[in-house]
């Protein structure tokens, strides 16, 4: 049995027309304050300019993405910005020599050892590039009989084709 998998879950639902029920709500805020502004602040001049500044503010809540985020996100975000400590300090923390077992410290310094004997066995050194050359063309003569062997099972096959036409 197949079951249909809901796609876009990330999309809300549209409520009050063309609206989610968030911007309904920062759209209703917007409302709100520019009435109240507007009702008890007795000048215009005052009232104004805050009504653009809070019912900016929630239009800008209700529909402005930043890098497809919401913008209540991104005031979040310079909120704890500004608020919060700005200098990162860093502590190295160092391993004393006292905190490893001599035990352990014995086996690292085994094991760098080895490392470093292994290094120094691996030079190279004229009796090795020979012993390499040497391999290489007995590679070469066996690729060069691969391909007779198979330059003359081609010859085989089209005599057998002309003997069969």
């Amino acid at each position: 049995m197949q079951f249909r998998v809901p796609q876009f879950l990330d999309i809300e639902d549209k409520v009050f027309g063309p609206f989610t029920f968030k911007q309904f709500g920062y759209l209703l805020g917007a409302g709100g304050f520019a009435y109240i502004f507007w009702k008890l602040v007795p000048s215009v001049i005052i009232s104004f300019p805050l009504i653009l500044i809070f019912s900016g503010t929630f239009i800008a809540l209700a529909f402005v993405k930043i890098n497809n985020r919401p913008f209540a996100d991104v005031m979040e975000s310079a909120y704890k910005f500004l608020i919060g400590d700005k200098v990162l300090v860093w502590h190295k923390n160092e391993i004393k020599r006292e905190d490893i077992g001599a035990q352990r410290l014995k086996q690292i310094e085994a094991d760098k050892a080895k490392v470093i004997q292994n290094t120094a066995s691996k030079a190279i050194t004229p009796e090795k590039i020979r012993d390499l050359s040497a391999k290489l063309n007995i590679l070469e003569v066996k690729n060069i009989q691969k391909e007779e062997r198979a330059e003359m099972s081609m010859s085989l096959r089209e005599r057998l084709m002309k003997k069969n036409v």
